[in-house]
């Protein structure tokens, strides 16, 4: 059931809200076990076939937290429950023939929450807590991935389970601007890129790039998009959901993208896995009485074990959870590579370039990493930036009175892009904002607007892409 369809819109949705309106009024446990039902329901209405998955993996994962608690090897008991996790993960996403639907997202938010409870001593949460922590309907099928640190005390709150008009205002300008990226910015791009990435061969040097760039902007808008609207979900009920992009487009460097891009898969695997690793590689080298300074890191040997290493298993890590394919994998290598590059120049150099420059070089390879994740085979990229080179022809010289129109387009998209402030910088008045969004009449008029646009841009819209992964 996607956010942007008129079933969860006109339907779902507001039985949803009226639903937890109604059932606060019984107190935190009734308005906990509606919005658990509701998001059973949900996940139901999109893949009922693996709603018992759903059940049992919640279920499971709970009593690997109690489990852990009485334990006197807590660890023994978190390792299990990861490796069950993964396993459970691996079958149905890379074996079987239909992936369970956001699978990746609440099996690595579970497996957070094991690590987070990994010592033993922290008491696990409660049943109705636990269930809504792992399973509420806003981030079950693309997030964000929750930290456990951050969100479990708000679902373990006893108070204000309630709906407010403060938090349905503010939510629902959250959810609005998500629904417009994905039906007015997103979706349209669809026109371009479906054809341009289906006969790569045969485009041009505009129309590659036209492609490339469409991709790219559809890419941002429409999983951003479907983080806003998760987000204001979420604080309509009274919950807080972290960020999953700040501006990635302006990133200055690769590395400075990845923190900025997927946020809470970044976070996740940058906490459980690459800081352990190098944390243990640095305790290694310090017993062995190996330097682990700035000057060591210089060097090949150093650089290659306690930078180079921790890069290479954490991409390639990202590059499986988008799949096991072999475009995939490219992927994640050229990223990889780009890293890399990117920490040779900070250690060897550590000259700062000009911004524009750095963002520009930045989006050049982060817009090539798109093309060879679009593609269906590596060949497919390859040709994709070939008739980006120039390598098919520059095209034809007779002037094509479309063009100009599209160029304008893709203008405003990157001027929101490069220019706009994010949407929570804008819903709460952040410094970034210059036209702050305010609970008055005329922004209810201005945001009724808005949605009933976004509403009647919903009918024929696509899927979310992230739903795949």
């Amino acid at each position: 059931m996607p956010f942007n369809g008129f079933p969860f819109l006109l339907g779902f949705l507001p039985v949803a809200l009226c639903g937890f309106a109604l059932a606060g009024r019984w107190g935190q446990a009734s308005a906990k076990t509606w919005l658990i039902a509701a998001s059973l329901l949900f996940y139901a209405a999109g893949a009922p076939a693996f709603l018992p998955l759903l059940i049992l993996s919640i279920a499971g994962n709970l009593g690997c937290l109690h489990a852990m608690h009485v334990s006197a090897r807590p660890g023994r008991w978190a390792a299990t429950g990861v490796a069950l996790n993964l396993a459970v993960l691996a079958w149905f996403k890379y074996l079987d023939a239909q992936p369970a639907l956001g699978l990746s997202f609440f099996t690595f938010t579970q497996i957070g929450c094991l690590l987070y409870h990994a010592d033993g001593e922290t008491p696990p949460p409660k049943v109705r807590d636990y269930a809504l922590f792992a399973g509420f309907f806003p981030a079950l099928l693309a997030g964000p991935i929750l930290n456990p640190r951050e969100t479990l005390p708000q679902f373990a709150r006893t108070d204000g389970w309630r709906l407010t008009g403060g938090n349905l205002a503010t939510g629902s300008g959250f959810f609005v601007i998500g629904l417009l990226k994905k039906t007015l910015l997103a979706d349209p791009l669809l026109t371009v890129i479906n054809p341009g990435f289906a006969h790569p061969g045969a485009l041009t040097l505009f129309p590659a790039w036209q492609a490339a760039t469409c991709y790219s902007l559809q890419l941002y808008f429409d999983f951003s998009g479907y983080t806003d609207m998760a987000i204001g979900i979420a604080w309509m009920v009274g919950l807080r959901y972290p960020d999953n992009f700040d501006q990635p487009y302006r990133a200055t460097s690769v590395t400075a993208y990845w923190q900025r891009w997927h946020m809470s898969l970044t976070r996740f695997l940058m906490t459980t896995v690459h800081a352990p690793m190098t944390l243990a590689i640095l305790r290694w080298r310090k017993a062995h009485g190996r330097p682990i300074d700035a000057r060591s890191q210089a060097t090949a040997a150093g650089f290659v074990s306690m930078i180079g290493g921790p890069i290479v298993v954490t991409m390639m890590l990202i590059s499986l959870w988008h799949g096991a394919t072999w475009v995939f994998l490219l992927f994640g290598l050229l990223h990889t590579a780009f890293l890399l590059v990117n920490h040779v120049w900070r250690v060897k150099h550590g000259r700062v370039l000009p911004a524009w420059v750095a963002v520009a070089l930045t989006y050049l390879c982060v817009l090539v990493g798109a093309v060879l994740f679009r593609s269906t085979t590596a060949a497919r990229a390859g040709s994709m930036l070939a008739g980006m080179a120039g390598l098919h022809g520059i095209g034809d010289l007779q002037p094509d009175i479309h063009v100009p129109a599209q160029i304008l387009w893709l203008v405003i998209l990157y001027a929101i892009v490069w220019l706009a402030p994010t949407t929570r910088q804008w819903m709460l008045g952040e410094p970034a904002s210059r036209l702050p969004w305010r609970p008055s009449p005329q922004w209810a008029v201005a945001m009724g607007c808005a949605a009933t646009l976004g509403v009647l841009a919903a009918g024929g819209t696509s899927e979310f892409l992230y739903f795949r992964f």
